[in-house]
């Protein structure tokens, strides 16, 4: 057997590398930190001849996003990259990209929003997309966020999912700091991902009316054939894992990862980093003789619901733990946790913390801390 090639990779590089093994024939691109290294790597690529294509460098985000809806209605494979106030800016493009059913990949470094100008990492950004229609991933490592690459094009792509697809990744945490990576090769790609067959293009040659005026009936048949296609898109992403796995022999979970010990009765619910970070948290504190475990959300769109079901006959009390608020009611992720329990009448007790916010460094220690006070003081 071959000794395995590793890589010391930022989370922005072996984006950018995984991007390239996956031959986008568009990116349009406009930098933001801590986004713009991988937009650089991948303008590098296309001026050198790395991979076929067009780099299309925009005077804004607006027109990346923009640039990309064009292109993938044109039926080019299509990527882009932003974080923050960026995915604000292209925030009409978005829908469109997602409401009107054009596949596409898109890296999303998480990044505070605007309120207190901050560069760092939260999840703000990553919730203002929960309901634009497209699918949303998150990496805990930098081998991760090279992985899903190309199983989001695959999943992206497919007609019977036929939606926009983001990779999220945590800003400066992950996107700046290097780890081992191993490199994904280009002719393992091209027999994992077909070339994109497009369900419909524009083509001058057969012109059609594409987003046109739609009358109330036909507007609710799109809504509901999205929301059927995003269900579609829970079973073909574990499909789409498992083949990746027989690939690579590399298994990140499907929806989600589950943690720790069978006879845990607390389970802590964390996305990106943290979700890696509270492994260690269970480790902490079962050392200790706690009786821990860990569940990390891989899909926040489509939400894994049946995963979260499961997970929560493992456990007595749920911590569910938010990099970021949602003004006037409970923290995005708790409340999706909450909703999902509802439905199956659940008795498990959810309690919400919220950390890490505006760039906030949080060690296993520090959840470890936060997790026991809200236990004492419930």
């Amino acid at each position: 057997m071959d000794p395995k090639q590793i890589e010391i990779w930022t989370g922005n590089q072996a984006i950018a590398e995984a991007v390239i093994v996956s031959k986008p024939e568009i990116v349009a691109a406009y930098p933001i930190t801590p986004s713009t290294p991988i937009i650089e790597f991948l303008s590098d690529a296309y001026s050198s001849g790395r991979i076929p294509g067009e780099f299309i460098a925009v005077e804004s985000e607006h027109a990346a996003m923009a640039g990309c809806v064009g292109a993938s209605a044109a039926g080019s494979r299509t990527f882009t990259a932003t974080a923050s106030q960026g995915l604000l800016y292209m925030m009409e493009m978005v829908y469109f990209a997602g409401m009107g059913r054009l596949p596409m990949t898109m890296t999303v470094v998480n990044r505070a929003l605007y309120g207190g100008w901050s560069i760092w990492v939260d999840h703000q950004d990553l919730y203002s997309m929960r309901d634009t229609g497209w699918i949303q991933v998150a990496a805990k490592n930098n081998q991760e966020a090279h992985d899903l690459i190309p199983q989001m094009f695959k999943l992206s792509e497919n007609h019977d999912v036929y939606l926009p697809a983001a990779v999220n990744i945590d800003g400066f945490t992950l996107s700046h700091v290097a780890g081992q990576v191993e490199p994904l090769q280009s002719r393992m790609i091209d027999d994992f991902l077909p070339t994109f067959n497009p369900m419909f293009k524009l083509d001058p040659e057969d012109p059609v009316s594409y987003g046109a005026l739609t009358l109330p009936d036909d507007y609710r048949a799109l809504r509901e054939d999205l929301v059927d296609s995003m269900e579609r898109a829970k079973s073909l992403f574990k499909k789409i894992t498992t083949e990746f796995t027989d690939l690579t022999g590399r298994d990140w979970g499907g929806h989600v990862e589950i943690y720790g010990p069978e006879d845990a009765e607390v389970g802590i619910i964390a996305m990106g980093t943290l979700g890696e970070e509270a492994e260690e948290t269970v480790d902490y504190l079962n050392e200790k003789g706690g009786h821990f475990g860990a569940t990390r959300i891989r899909t926040f769109r489509p939400f894994p619901t049946d995963e979260i079901i499961e997970a929560a006959t493992r456990y007595d009390k749920l911590i569910v733990i938010d990099r970021g608020y949602s003004f006037g009611s409970t923290s995005p992720l708790v409340t999706e946790i909450r909703n999902t329990l509802y439905q199956v009448r659940s008795n498990v007790k959810v309690y919400s913390l919220i950390i890490g916010v505006g760039g906030a460094e949080v060690s296993y220690k520090d959840i470890a801390k936060a997790v026991t006070k809200t236990l004492e003081e419930n």
